[in-house]
């Protein structure tokens, strides 16, 4: 069995594994790795600061083959990290011949193990209070969202092209906005909204991309953590994939 059929046959033990699996498959250019790191319907959405890039896997793969490496050095390292048992979120710079990048990737534990679930990027991008300030409104909406269980407000925190996400017995899970709004609706004909209170959060951006997890106790005692990719579009910050699960921040 070649190293490539062993890595993809036992999966990846930690986040810190798939992101760097993602680094080997740019540096050597090579799609099948790059299917070992990523989950298939990722999407990658890149910004320069005004238009958004969307890339598929599927692209990203026809890329490599085409197109061919970049001159120069190329490097992908972990900056930051944020995990827990099943989700986890994390920070890159990746030189890619004569760029920087900044990179936020989500990622998931599967049942085969740690997978990518969604990138941003930007070049250049560099620490920035507003978009700081930016993402924590946006967490904020969809906080407002869940208290009243309002459809309306979902919208204008998640991006209409974004991924809600979790992890059901190992398996992949996600749903578009659109079934989320509906069942908005549903919940709130039932009810009258989450009262749960985030107990800890976290914001990170840089330039026009960043990530948030904010973490809260429901009312039957249980621990969520939500994690969130954002970007910067011409509405304003939205959620570009959104990854839910029943966990405590830190666990992994």
């Amino acid at each position: 069995m070649s190293a490539l059929l062993a890595m993809l046959a036992s999966g990846f033990a930690t986040p810190g594994a798939a992101v760097e699996a993602y680094g080997a498959a740019v540096a050597a250019n090579d799609p099948a790795q790059l299917a070992a790191a990523f989950q298939p319907s990722a999407i990658m959405y890149c910004t320069d600061g005004a238009a958004i890039r969307a890339t598929s896997q599927g692209e990203w793969k026809q890329r490599m083959r085409t197109a061919g490496m970049p001159a120069g050095p190329i490097s992908t390292r972990i900056a930051w990290i944020d995990s827990g048992a099943t989700t986890s979120v994390a920070r890159t710079v990746s030189v890619r011949g004569d760029k920087e990048y900044v990179d936020y990737l989500l990622l998931a534990r599967l049942a085969e193990g740690w997978r990518i679930v969604g990138k941003v990027c930007e070049a250049g991008a560099r620490p920035d209070e507003a978009g700081e300030a930016g993402v924590r409104q946006v967490v904020g909406t969809k906080l407002a969202a869940d208290r009243a269980w309002d459809a309306k407000l979902l919208a204008e925190s998640i991006d209409s092209r974004a991924l809600v996400m979790t992890v059901d017995g190992g398996e992949f899970v996600a749903a578009t906005l659109g079934e989320w709004q509906a069942r908005y609706v549903a919940r709130r004909s039932a009810s009258g909204g989450s009262p749960a209170t985030p107990t800890s959060m976290v914001i990170d951006a840089r330039g026009g991309i960043g990530t948030a997890r904010w973490s809260f106790r429901g009312t039957d005692g249980s621990e969520w953590t939500d994690r969130a990719l954002m970007i910067r579009t011409s509405q304003g910050w939205r959620m570009a994939a959104l990854a839910f699960a029943r966990e405590a921040p830190g666990a992994n």
